[in-house]
């Protein structure tokens, strides 16, 4: 029996592409084989996905989907009696994009109308959260449980992590997540203008992530504010990155900032732990979970009064162990309830 994993996309910075590989690991730790299949994937990410038509399913194969956009993907899956497992990681509401990608907000939409599919079709399923699980639930979908996203920290081992004190003398923000609307980095540069008004320009804020070309009308919005409000010097946008760059720039920041309004999971969040960053966010979708009580939460953008909070995790370091130790402990339980057990309990015949 092989069990195959199948999505819309694969980008090896993206989660879900980063969960794909990891349960391909954990699976094959278990002595099971397979692939994974996407319909769009970049040819340097050749090494770890093939394309869609290349997939070869034989009739005890388990197909593995992993839904957050319509695709022709699950058409694909559709074709063949096997049994087809979903693993939902949330489709973002498609209001977020129609100013900005009508075409990829009809995909999102439709993504939506495929979960009905998927409802009448696959026979098991799993949400990466409980905020998935109970958009499943709304809609219909029965004995549908909690699968916790795999996270491998492995490829940052070498991580010195009794080390990992922070140079306060700058605030240095970071947000890590692809560049669009419902990312809301627009809001970061407006906390920024506000910072930078109250608290001076001695500060750095970088958003590192990728932008979907056909949503470079974002992007444009973006670069204009960042110097219309006069903040080049202090706002960069950096695009994809590898994963040694990466780790330098988790290592040179000392605070992550998300104003994001839709998260499925938000896997940045925990790397952000993990590399010591005291963790600011907006409270919105499964922000809350995934952080569980770490991190500090914020109901409302009135940066008037996020600035001042955010200046006394800088200045008060009993303030900042304390964020840090609750991140510490709240990443430790979450890879504590981590498990590849669940999917093949059912993917077994």
């Amino acid at each position: 029996m092989n069990i195959h994993q199948f999505s819309a996309g694969f980008q090896l910075g993206d989660a879900i592409s980063q969960e794909m590989l990891e349960i391909k690991r954990l699976l094959s730790k278990e002595g099971y084989y397979g692939k994974i299949y996407a319909e769009n994937i970049f040819s340097y990410d050749r090494k770890y996905a093939e394309k869609l038509t290349k997939a070869n399913i034989k009739p005890n194969d388990v197909l593995v989907y992993h839904h957050s956009i319509h695709s022709e993907v699950l058409n694909f899956v559709l074709k063949f009696p096997n049994k087809k497992i979903l693993i939902y990681h949330n489709v973002t509401p498609e209001d977020f994009f129609s100013g900005y990608d009508l075409k990829f907000s009809y995909l999102l939409r439709k993504g939506r109308e495929d979960l009905e599919i998927i409802r009448d079709h696959f026979h098991h399923s799993f949400a990466v959260s409980n905020f998935n699980l109970s958009e499943l639930k709304e809609i219909g979908f029965k004995q549908v449980r909690l699968l916790p996203l795999h996270l491998n920290f492995q490829k940052w081992k070498d991580v010195p992590r009794d080390t990992l004190s922070k140079s306060f003398t700058q605030p240095s923000f970071l947000f890590v997540g692809r560049i669009a609307p419902n990312k809301r980095q627009d809001d970061l540069i407006r906390f920024a203008r506000t910072w930078k008004s109250k608290m001076g320009n001695q500060f750095s804020m970088r958003m590192l992530g990728f932008c979907n070309p056909d949503q470079q009308s974002y992007m444009d919005e973006l670069n204009f504010m960042i110097h219309h409000l006069d903040l080049p010097e202090e706002v960069k946008i950096i695009s994809y990155v590898d994963e040694r760059m990466l780790k330098k720039i988790y290592s040179e920041s000392n605070i992550f900032l998300s104003m994001s309004e839709h998260e499925g999971f938000c896997v940045p969040l925990m790397e952000a732990i993990y590399f010591h960053l005291p963790v600011v966010a907006f409270s919105a979708a499964a922000v809350p979970e995934t952080l569980g009580k770490s991190g500090i939460l914020f109901e409302s953008k009135d940066f008037e009064r996020l600035v001042p909070l955010v200046d006394s995790i800088f200045k008060n370091s009993d303030l900042r162990n304390s964020i840090i130790y609750s991140q510490n402990q709240r990443l430790n339980e979450y890879l504590e309830s981590t498990s590849i057990l669940p999917l093949l309990e059912v993917a077994k015949p």
